[in-house]
This record gives C-alpha cells, sequence and structure tokens, in this order.
C-alpha cells in the first residue's frame, strides 16, 4: 500500500483570540501547497481515499491536495488525525477504509515526522516535516515499525526522492 505524510500548509500564527482549531491557512500557504500538490500529482499519487485532520488548516490543505489530484471521492475528517496521531490510530483509519491501495493522510507535526519515522526506520526518532510537506511511502498492510520503504518527499524546496537527501527540519 502506498501512504501519503501530509502536514498541513502554513497557517496564520497562534493567537489568544482564535482557538487553535479554527486557525487556517494564509494566502502564502495555500499558493504554496497548490504546487506541491501539482507535483504530488505529477509524481503519480492517486490515493484512494484522503484523511484528514478536523483542524481547519488540515481540512484545507487536504481540500487544496483533492483538487489539485482531481480525486473524486469524499475527504474523511477523522478526529484521530487531531493533534497525537501515531502509528495505532493509522492501524485504525486504515482498517475502516476499505480496499484501497493509497491513502492520504493530512496531519500536523510533529506527528507526522514522528511516524514517518516509525514505518521507514526502527532506529529514526524523527522525520521533520516543513509545513505543506508530503511523503510517500510503500508499506505492507500491517504498518509496523521500520516497515516502510522511502519513496519521496516534496515541500516547498522541491522533491527528494532519495531518503539520505532528506534535511533535517
Amino acid at each position: 500500500m502506498k501512504l501519503y505524510l501530509v502536514r498541513h500548509a502554513e497557517a496564520i500564527e497562534r493567537s489568544g483570540a482564535m482557538p487553535d482549531a479554527r486557525r487556517y491557512l494564509t494566502a502564502k500557504g495555500r499558493l504554496a501547497f497548490r504546487d506541491i500538490a501539482r507535483r504530488v500529482r505529477e509524481a503519480g499519487a492517486a490515493p484512494g481515499v484522503i484523511f484528514t485532520s478536523p483542524l481547519l488548516r488540515a481540512v484545507q490543505t487536504a481540500e487544496i491536495l483533492s483538487e489539485r489530484l482531481k480525486f473524486r471521492g469524499d475527504i474523511v475528517v477523522a478526529r484521530e488525525l487531531s493533534p497525537g496521531f501515531d502509528h495505532q490510530a493509522l492501524r485504525s483509519l486504515l482498517a475502516g477504509a476499505g480496499d484501497f491501495r493509497e491513502a492520504a493522510f493530512v496531519g500536523h507535526e510533529p506527528d507526522m515526522g514522528i511516524l514517518s519515522a516509525y514505518l521507514l526506520s526502527p532506529a529514526a526518532e524523527s522525520f521533520p516535516f516543513r509545513k505543506g510537506a508530503v511523503a510517500a511511502m510503500e508499506t505492507g498492510n500491517d504498518v509496523s515499525k521500520g516497515s516502510a520503504k522511502f519513496l519521496w518527499r516534496a515541500d516547498g524546496k522541491g522533491m527528494i526522492s532519495r531518503l539520505a537527501d532528506v534535511p533535517e527540519g
């Protein structure tokens, strides 16, 4: 199965006046993620399902991804993708997703980085995601520690096709 782990694009800064769940994407974040999502499409991504955190900035990122990929299904808002998402929540979502060969998950840091490190390497502790970054990997149905193979990563700096080239932070 191919998994696409996505960190939401740039959102407005935290403030006491705006609840975290209602923070929305900036114009710069929307524009930058449209370009990243276009590259994701050009890389051949075709998820059968897109899951997203219920936080507004993640939902908006999932909508842009859906639009750019010409995704025809419904975006699934999953509370499991709220901050704190981990491999157990991933297993739960995949178990209820049906028989898809590709799935996308839009969430937050540090969750996406920790989950990527868990899937890609039994030794790694973190695989940091910039805002709007997408990591593609292939794994079996068990999604166990170290079970995934890195395919590529897209972010505002371009496409990376080798795990050794992924920068810190």
